[in-house]
């Protein structure tokens, strides 16, 4: 009776347990990649990473803009990582308050109308977010690509609304 009874316990832990309906979406949901090129929903909720684009944007479009500021490189920092924020710095010290382009759109100063930025798509360290704005009338896009240094998300990138990129500048 006790070989049989051995081998029953032997069998019954030997079993694996079977997964539950929970675990498997957890794990889909963990292992799956967001595409950081298509936009958040609607609902989706606001984040740091947006937020600071909204600050960039909003606030600092007239005042304390990055690309019109060389004397303080903490400025550009607070948006961008080091490498962008070096060529920022580098383009405000060339072209100053008299740049014709606006970096943060790449189009004259006065031509940007009605901006809207949505909210983040987040994937680990790395998140777009989408700007959209009127350029004589016509809506036009771009994102700015970010990833996060020491927990906070900065600016790595921005793509203009024609393909171009803030650091091919």
């Amino acid at each position: 009776m006790r070989p049989l009874l051995f081998t029953f316990l032997l069998l019954a832990a030997c079993q694996s347990k079977p997964k539950t309906e929970a675990t498997t979406a957890a794990d889909t949901t963990a292992t799956a990649t967001v595409d950081l090129t298509k936009k958040a929903g609607p609902d989706a909720p606001r984040t740091a990473a947006d937020r600071l684009v909204r600050a960039l944007y909003f606030e600092h479009r007239v005042k304390e803009n990055p690309f019109y500021e060389a004397a303080d490189p903490r400025l550009a920092e607070q948006f961008f990582t080091k490498p962008l924020a070096a060529k920022v710095l580098a383009m405000a010290k060339r072209t100053g308050k008299k740049a014709t382009v606006n970096p943060l759109f790449n189009i004259p100063d006065k031509q940007a109308e009605k901006m809207w930025v949505l909210p983040a798509t987040i994937s680990g360290d790395k998140a777009s977010v989408f700007v959209t704005y009127n350029d004589k009338g016509k809506p036009q896009e771009m994102r700015c690509e970010m990833t996060k240094h020491d927990g906070r998300f900065r600016i790595a990138d921005i793509v203009y609304a024609d393909g171009s990129r803030l650091s091919g500048k």
